[in-house]
């Protein structure tokens, strides 16, 4: 009878400490509304433990289509205020890549602040306050950038064939990624305490690494 009662006992502290998490990321910009990465997100959530609120699950439950995007003001509304009272019932925010560039995703984590609740960017689960300049480098070099503009050795090849006809000489990726750095070096000479200008030279930096990798196959 003790074991029983310390086995729920135990279940019981394991529900009640459970984190409830919040996925919060862009939509309307994305092809099916980027629902496909709210609900990979999830899943890995789910595994990891948490509880999880998905709004593009509970988008899809009120009808939703995904692949044919209509929403109305009045949904959108709807939506705004539920997924604001989201915020406040949940422990935590987790933020896809790109959250940044939604607006809903902006007033969301303003609310999390505000209510001073944590926020962890996806996959990494890096607590947004405690990233550092690396951790950003890496985060922009490995997910955005790459969605945006493909593989550093992929982009900096064609801005080499670029900068090569405009120079009149031959000119590598790897010497894109160092006058990229070189660009930030300067700006750096007026603004020394502009940390994106610092994050910028760390991201080219590793985009030189990821080059010369590339390069060495």
């Amino acid at each position: 009878m003790g074991s029983d009662f310390r086995l729920r006992h135990q279940s019981l502290l394991t529900i009640t400490h459970m984190t409830t998490v919040y996925i919060c990321g862009p939509m309307r910009s994305h092809p099916n509304l980027n629902h496909p990465a709210f609900f990979e997100a999830e899943e890995t959530l789910l595994k990891a433990g948490h509880k999880v609120i998905n709004p593009a699950r509970m988008d899809q439950e009120l009808g939703l289509n995904p692949h044919n995007s209509q929403m109305d003001s009045k949904f959108i509304e709807d939506c705004a205020r539920r997924d604001i009272d989201a915020v406040f019932e949940c422990d935590e925010l987790v933020l896809l890549p790109k959250w940044e560039k939604s607006k809903g995703a902006r007033a969301e984590v303003a609310v999390a602040q505000w209510l001073e609740k944590p926020l962890r960017l996806y996959p990494s689960m890096v607590r947004l306050d405690k990233e550092d300049v690396c951790d950003i480098a890496k985060r922009l070099t490995s997910y955005d950038r790459q969605t945006d503009y493909g593989s550093p050795i992929e982009d900096f090849t064609k801005q080499a064939k670029m900068w090569g006809a405009i120079l009149g000489t031959n000119v590598t990726p790897q010497q894109i990624a160092m006058c990229m750095i070189a660009v930030k070096l300067s700006r750096l000479t007026n603004s020394p305490r502009h940390r994106d200008s610092v994050a910028d030279i760390c991201g080219y930096a590793r985009c030189l690494d990821l080059c010369n990798q590339a390069t060495s196959l």
